[in-house]
């Protein structure tokens, strides 16, 4: 079979799968608001309401803020509120256990919490001001606070999405052409909300929980472009998974936080 061919074929395979997703795209211009999209900065957070800390008391900081009104209307996902995810900013591992399990994890998260306004005030004096952000001198992924964008897209399956093999079989047993064909063609980078995931290294959900199904809540890949600094590690990449049923209830209390680099 020639190489031609062999791609014709597996791209065949892999329509059948396609999943439409709202690329993210952060720009160096300051939020409008602060109930506005964003990467990093101070959060939206609604008087008396309990802040999200880790076990020691210490508060985590926003990685990222989406307000789902500015987002197009993406199937099984909110069309309004705000849905935000927090780390910590002490050390290098940006709130990642790796001696805790994922259902250690997923029952009890400690350096990371995601949070979901289902309703959204617009009235600055019912919100809090005085809250953390990442410190202008650590080396908190995101190096300032960005406004975001988004755009409706469509991908198919990436090889490095562990549910690839079970569609077209291991890319490396194809041949190198087609491998490479693949992964300069059907790669999953950039940051995203839905989709398919990236990966530097290897897909966690095919090793630790290869039964269940986990889908791609939110991505938030290592960028260097147009004053926009974002860097995980080593051009690593975060990923948050959530179950089906439970995205579809709006409950985002138990999510599965993981990032790598090469």
């Amino acid at each position: 079979m020639s190489v031609e061919t062999e791609i014709q074929q597996i791209n065949e395979q892999l329509q059948p799968y396609a999943l439409e997703y709202a690329k993210v795209i952060p720009t160096a211009v300051e939020p409008e608001h602060i109930w506005s999209s964003k990467f990093a900065g101070k959060p939206y957070w609604p008087m008396g309401e309990t802040y999200p800390c880790n076990s020691s008391g210490a508060p985590l900081v926003l990685l990222a803020q989406i307000n789902f009104e500015e987002v197009p209307a993406l199937e099984g996902y909110p069309t309004t509120g705000i849905l935000q995810f927090f780390v910590e900013d002490d050390d290098e591992l940006y709130g990642m256990d790796f001696d805790a399990s994922v259902d250690e994890t997923l029952s009890k998260p400690d350096g990371y919490r995601v949070v979901f306004h289902k309703e959204v005030i617009k009235d600055e004096t019912m919100l809090e001001q005085c809250l953390p952000s990442a410190a202008v001198d650590s080396d908190f992924p995101i190096a300032n606070e960005y406004s975001l964008q988004f755009e409706l897209d469509k991908e198919q399956p990436s090889p490095t999405d562990y549910r690839f093999e079970k569609i077209c079989g291991d890319v490396f047993e194809m041949d190198e052409a087609v491998g490479e064909y693949l992964y300069d063609n059907f790669e999953s980078m950039g940051s995203k909300v839905g989709g398919y995931a990236h990966f530097t290294q290897e897909d966690p959900r095919g090793y630790e929980k290869p039964d269940e199904h986990w889908i791609l809540l939110f991505q938030l890949d290592s960028e260097n472009d147009e004053g926009v600094e974002i860097m995980w590690g080593d051009c690593g990449v975060a990923n948050f998974f959530i179950e089906p049923e439970a995205l579809k209830k709006g409950d985002f209390s138990r999510v599965w936080y993981n990032w790598d680099c090469s």
